[in-house]
């Protein structure tokens, strides 16, 4: 790091690292990430002289038994990863009852942990799912349903997922939750949020938080809702994701491989400009949000080996 360099924490509340996608080098990614060393892309040179973001936390929700298995193997072993544990309602096609038995098993065993030293900080990802069409819609429902029931009894985070389906969402969240008091405990974030500005208000105001990825930093007039929910999402109610390695957002699209963690950082410079912030501000902002969802130490100092 330049001693003009000015350093960011970053918190990727959506990364899939327990994917088999990033299995063959794990802990060089880890490495970097922590570090601040941004992935390399052909001809271009990522690291900015003005500041250095690192990977501070990051939450690894799952989408099946093997990954929910595989999320809390992670956070186990580095203490800046946490789990999430679930069914991606794409994946309930292939899922065995005594799969979601066992997953809720390890969730109910988990949660006795002492939430200072807890690894498992939400359930999820689950929610629906009408773009891929893979799972009949009503097992979609009824089995997101029984997601937000669990939660709702074991009072934990729940992590969701709508693509095409945020009106049938909207109907499940007003119906399932009621209006928030100031003081009642967060009870989740949609991730990836595509919704309208009317939809996230309402999730916000039934204690969601809203969490933005790829999709705010591409320029297609398309996703200007999702720049306008942005803009209008409270101080306290937004986070960061990447979904990596999936959604790899603007400059990157099509152009880096496989997204990761520290990729965050182009979302916090869109968010930035959408809100007419300061990307350190945006990331400290998003960083506090995650931590009192999540419930997740607070860690935002440098690394030992930065």
């Amino acid at each position: 790091m330049t001693q003009t360099q000015r350093t960011i924490p970053l918190i990727d509340t959506h990364a899939h690292l327990n994917l088999e996608d990033f299995e063959p080098d794990l802990e060089n990614l880890i490495t970097r990430s922590r570090r601040g060393v941004m992935p390399e892309v052909k001809g271009r040179d990522l690291n900015d002289p003005l500041f250095r973001p690192f990977l501070a936390a990051a939450v690894c929700p799952a989408v099946d038994l093997q990954t929910s298995r595989r999320a809390l193997d992670l956070a186990k072993r580095y203490p800046f990863l946490f789990a999430a544990c679930g069914v991606h309602p794409n994946h309930l096609e292939a899922l065995q009852f005594d799969e979601w038995e066992e997953i809720k098993a390890i969730v109910r065993e988990e949660v006795q942990v002492p939430c200072e030293n807890r690894r498992l900080v939400a359930l999820g990802e689950t929610g629906l799912d009408r773009y891929w069409d893979v799972v009949p819609f009503y097992e979609q429902l009824n089995f997101f349903l029984d997601t937000i029931d669990l939660a709702s009894e074991l009072r934990l985070p729940i992590i969701i997922h709508s693509r095409d389906a945020n009106d049938d969402l909207d109907a499940v969240i007003c119906n399932r939750y009621p209006i928030a008091s100031p003081t009642d405990p967060p009870v989740g974030v949609v991730h990836s949020f595509t919704g309208t500005p009317e939809q996230g208000a309402r999730w916000i105001e039934r204690g969601f938080y809203l969490g933005f990825g790829g999709f705010v930093t591409y320029e297609n007039k398309k996703y200007a809702h999702i720049w306008e929910t942005a803009k209008q999402t409270p101080n306290d109610r937004f986070l960061l994701e990447t979904d990596c390695p999936f959604l790899t957002p603007h400059p990157l699209r099509g152009k880096l491989e496989r997204n990761e963690p520290l990729t965050t950082v182009f979302v916090a410079k869109r968010l930035a400009l959408l809100r007419d912030s300061s990307i350190e501000e945006i990331a400290n902002l998003a960083c506090q949000n995650a931590r009192r969802l999540f419930n997740l130490p607070c860690r935002d100092a440098l690394p030992e080996d930065f």
